[in-house]
């Protein structure tokens, strides 16, 4: 019996052993989920020709969707993980991120009629030692990932600043064109499983820096049907409750991911132009997730703007000739003044990270793109929307 008390002792020491060091490994991202399931950095880009790297110089470069804020890392050191960090933020001359908070990923995310109810995130939290109201309860997971960029800004200095009112958005181009080398950055939600699907969950969001939200990801939620949904019904009488709220605060509706039928219910009643951060063209590429090219036309029509995703759901290829082919053809669709970048760094490999947009500066010049169209594609027309949508 003694010799079992003192096994049993051993094995719980040794488990404790386990968790401390997990714990340090975890604490100083020496060890986490991200070195386990995440991207690598790509190699440095290639340089660009002297025009381009002129060009890009005097852009307002913006991008509309990452994905980064799931991982446990220290965005103001440079990584060898992912596709984004401050310093390579930097080095690609950006200006402007837009950070989509998510808080649900299925197993199934390719195809259409998908159901799947699961959430691997949840064990990703566990494993990264999220705060227990983060991985038990989807509201909380999303006011404390989205709060990471909050602690991010106030640990740089001055050098990266949160966009939360256009005068915010007017004050950070002002210090650029005046050559101070600041950045901005802003939050969104990715998906409505952040709300809890309470609408009155849309006013702690608000206050806590969020400035849109989706009504749905892979699969149809309480709010809306989506386009990798099986139903491909649209708005329900709560996602109805939903859109006017946001209204009411100053959100804009983020239309990724949504089913044809809800994009046309949303763009029926919604007060603020439309947004999609990240799709790409049905008649380019076949994936439930790009949209037809008539609603593309739509959403710009009305003063939107459309993201083009850079994962192969979207552009149909994992090199930069398929992203920019499919930017070529999205051009094509909406005209220059209706296409921003929409990248979702950080969540699946891909083949152009923050520090090479210097390469999409220069590609859209050998496609021949002119400087007023390249200006508007890299940054200006997103930079623009938001000038308007954001709350005064």
């Amino acid at each position: 019996m003694e010799t079992l008390v003192s096994f049993g002792g051993w094995i719980a020491l040794a488990l404790a052993g386990l968790v401390i060091l997990w714990t340090v490994l975890v604490r100083t991202q020496l060890l986490t989920a991200e070195h386990l399931f995440g991207t690598r950095a790509l190699p440095d880009p290639p340089a660009v020709s002297g025009l381009a790297k002129e060009l890009h110089k005097r852009l307002v470069v913006a991008d509309i969707h990452a994905d980064t804020l799931i991982w446990r890392r220290d965005l103001l050191r440079r990584s060898t993980l992912g596709h984004f960090d401050f310093p390579r933020m930097a080095d690609g001359g950006v200006a402007l991120q837009g950070f989509l908070v998510v808080t649900e990923a299925p197993r199934e995310v390719i195809g259409g009629g998908l159901t799947d109810k699961s959430d691997r995130l949840t064990a990703l939290g566990v494993f990264d030692q999220w705060p227990a109201r983060a991985i038990t309860r989807q509201v909380d997971r999303a006011l404390y990932l989205g709060s990471k960029l909050e602690r991010h800004c106030a640990r740089s200095q001055g050098r990266i600043r949160m966009i939360r009112r256009s005068g915010d958005l007017s004050e950070l181009l002002n210090r650029r064109a005046g050559g101070e080398d600041v950045r901005g950055v802003y939050l969104g939600l990715e998906g409505a499983d952040g709300t809890n699907y309470d609408p009155r969950n849309f006013q702690r969001l608000f206050e806590a820096g969020f400035r849109m939200s989706e009504l749905c990801h892979y699969t149809d939620t309480p709010f809306a049907a989506s386009s990798s949904g099986h139903s491909l019904g649209g708005l329900t009488p709560l996602g109805r409750d939903a859109v006017k709220m946001m209204d009411e605060l100053g959100m804009v509706v983020d239309l990724a991911h949504a089913s044809p039928r809800t994009i046309e219910d949303v763009l029926a009643i919604a007060a603020r132009p439309p947004l999609v951060t990240h799709t790409g063209s049905a008649s380019c590429h076949d994936d439930p997730k790009c949209l037809p090219d008539s609603l593309l036309r739509e959403v710009v029509a009305r003063g939107g703007i459309v993201g083009l995703g850079f994962v192969p759901d979207y552009v149909g290829g994992t090199e930069t000739d398929a992203v920019m082919r499919a930017l070529d053809h999205l051009v094509r669709v909406v005209g220059p003044e209706g296409v921003a970048l929409g990248s979702g760094f950080c969540a699946l490999p891909l083949p152009i990270a923050v520090n090479h947009f210097p390469l999409i500066t220069e590609a859209l010049l050998v496609r021949g793109y002119d400087e007023a169209a390249t200006t508007r594609i890299m940054g200006g027309n997103a930079v623009r929307y938001l000038l308007s949508a954001l709350p005064a």
